[in-house]
């Protein structure tokens, strides 16, 4: 009987790249939130100063 694909050497490298992968998208996800609340923040600071 042959193994499933689920446990040979390129079964366990997929599984870990998609790991990785997933990863780096919630860690950019989780940038990009913080960098537009900063941004608002900002602009909403911009906005309250009175234009000279």
């Amino acid at each position: 009987m042959n193994p499933s694909p689920g446990f040979s050497i390129m079964g366990i490298l997929s599984a870990v790249f998609t790991f990785v992968l997933a990863g780096l998208a919630v860690y950019a996800l989780i940038l990009a939130i913080i960098f537009l609340r900063l941004r608002i923040a900002g602009l909403k600071r911009a906005a309250r100063r009175p234009l000279p």
